[in-house]
């Protein structure tokens, strides 16, 4: 299978078992589904493995969508055991107080799932934990849904009945029932946030864990300290523009300039660089866009002009042009050939 610039983000191999096992419980053929979006299921029992958090995403969400049930995340955690997430989870279910318990999530959550923002601030009156995924992790529902049971399960051991004071804002759309989501996370939960945001009162921070063992606690630290960022190609200058570029096409493309400048080389030695690989800051602006725009057309149900926008076009008619030159067809015929495939499958 292509490999795709979402690829390049990464989870644990060993949270698919947890999934599968909770699929395979409900009589559904798990290895096909893998297989079929990209995994190999053999990976999944190895936990020092890493596999794509988009492919991971992609089985979570073909195996809600067979199942039919859209809180098929936040029921799957039956089928994890306990520390399947390595010296993280086990981190967590010692941390003596809830603002260790913050700090650590805060601290090493995208050492175990690559995320673009990741940001926790304690203040007065709250600590503010804010996170989201990438704009290439188009289908993330499932999977940000069965994280916050797992940390809202452990979070509970320290809070009781006090964690429906905690306040959940989630970017997934709103659920048909939100039962599930107030029953397992928290009754002050929200819907369709422009970023994933928990809110903890102050008052909370102190809460001592009554399962804690602080050393344990101190050597998984310590572990999570000296684990390094996932992501090693980064470290080619190519493959970190097109990232680059593919998370800000909607907000703001970068410049041959600006990219110089964040990875701390000049203009002229960026474009030497550039020039070396057989490519250019254009050429990489047009391949992310195509890349990009056959992923929303193909998966998502967004509007032609919604999808131009996000992409970074000016006008519709611009992102027309260059379908026309990338697929031979307009935007909307490339949708109704895909969809047209896709039923002949």
């Amino acid at each position: 299978m292509i490999r795709t610039l979402a690829d390049h983000f990464e989870v644990a191999a060993g949270l698919a078992s947890g999934i599968s096992r909770y699929a395979a419980g409900l009589g559904l053929d798990v290895d096909p589904i893998a297989r079929a979006c990209g995994l190999d299921p053999q990976r999944f029992t190895n936990f020092n493995e890493r596999i794509s958090l988009d492919r991971l995403c992609r089985y979570m969400e073909a195996l809600a969508l067979i199942a039919g049930d859209d809180t098929f995340g936040l029921k799957s955690v039956a089928g994890f055991e306990k520390g399947s997430s390595g010296p993280f989870g086990y981190g967590l279910m010692n941390a003596p107080t809830v603002r260790d318990f913050l700090m650590f999530f805060g601290r090493n959550m995208s050492k175990v799932s690559e995320t673009r923002i990741c940001t926790l601030e304690i203040g007065a009156r709250a600590a503010h934990f804010e996170w989201t995924y990438s704009p290439l992790i188009l289908h993330r529902d499932q999977y940000v849904d069965m994280g916050l049971v797992q940390g809202f399960n452990l979070l509970r051991v320290f809070l009781g009945d006090d964690i429906n004071r905690v306040k959940l804002e989630l970017e997934r759309k709103k659920p048909i029932n939100t039962n599930y989501h107030k029953q397992l996370l928290t009754q002050n939960v929200s819907f369709n946030a422009p970023v994933n945001a928990m809110i903890i009162p102050a008052e909370f921070l102190g809460r001592n864990n009554p399962d804690a063992d602080p050393r344990l606690f101190e050597i998984m630290s310590m572990q999570m300290d000296a684990m390094q960022a996932s992501r090693t190609d980064i470290a080619d200058p190519v493959v970190a523009i097109k990232l680059q570029v593919a998370e800000n096409l909607a907000d703001n493309t970068p410049t041959l300039a600006s990219e110089a400048e964040r990875l701390g080389m000049s203009p002229r030695t960026l474009q030497r660089r550039l020039t070396d690989a057989g490519t250019s800051m254009q050429a990489i602006i047009d391949e992310c866009r195509k890349e990009m725009a056959e992923r929303l057309l193909s998966e998502t149900t967004l509007t032609l002009s919604s999808i131009s926008y996000k992409l970074g076009f000016s006008a519709p008619a611009a992102f027309t042009r260059s379908a026309i030159r990338w697929f031979g067809m307009t935007p909307s015929q490339y949708r109704k050939e895909n969809l047209r495939g896709r039923e002949a499958r």
